[in-house]
């Protein structure tokens, strides 16, 4: 019986969620679309300061992740893969995977085993995590070059990449 009743409120609280995301309830992420970016300022794991808002003038993909996320492992092949695109780079497009919550010995042995290269700003509080209104990893916002958040995507699926990408060109106008 117990494990029905978890089973039945994982369920519930699921669809919940997905009732919320598809409304674009002001309490999600999808809220801030067309609104200025909450600016943050954070360390990377490997010791640089950075502020959202010096960013002005470029396109800026956030990717909100944690190593513990099985949908955020399969989400950062393509992280990895826009990070180093440089035809993107070109365009003034930069990524940034902030990791969300963790220690930086346990994000940097992460991206060593896996070979990631992104810049990884920690967020090891959760407070731009809390700003973006991120509720659920992964949670990727893309960025205008004028500070307004342009698109966002929570969760990753097989679309997801595509999708992604679309929203990145129509971003930087091809």
């Amino acid at each position: 019986m117990r494990k029905f009743t978890w089973i039945a409120s994982t369920v519930l609280a699921l669809g919940l969620g997905l009732s919320l995301t598809a409304r674009g309830d002001d309490s999600d992420t999808n809220s801030l679309v067309g609104k200025a970016a909450p600016d943050f300022a954070l360390t990377t794991v490997d010791g640089q300061n950075i502020k959202l808002s010096d960013q002005q003038g470029k396109v800026v993909v956030l990717d909100f992740w944690a190593t513990w996320c099985p949908p955020c492992r399969k989400s950062l092949p393509h992280v990895q893969s826009v990070s180093q695109d440089k035809a993107l780079a070109a365009k003034n497009v930069v990524v940034w995977a902030v990791n969300e919550r963790e220690s930086a010995d346990v994000v940097n042995k992460f991206l060593q085993d896996n070979h990631y290269t992104f810049k990884v700003p920690m967020d090891a509080s959760g407070s731009a995590g809390s700003s973006y209104k991120v509720t659920g990893i992964p949670t990727t916002v893309i960025v205008g070059t004028d500070g307004v958040i342009k698109n966002v995507f929570i969760g990753f699926g097989d679309v997801s990449a595509k999708q992604i990408d679309d929203a990145i060109q129509q971003v930087v106008g091809n």
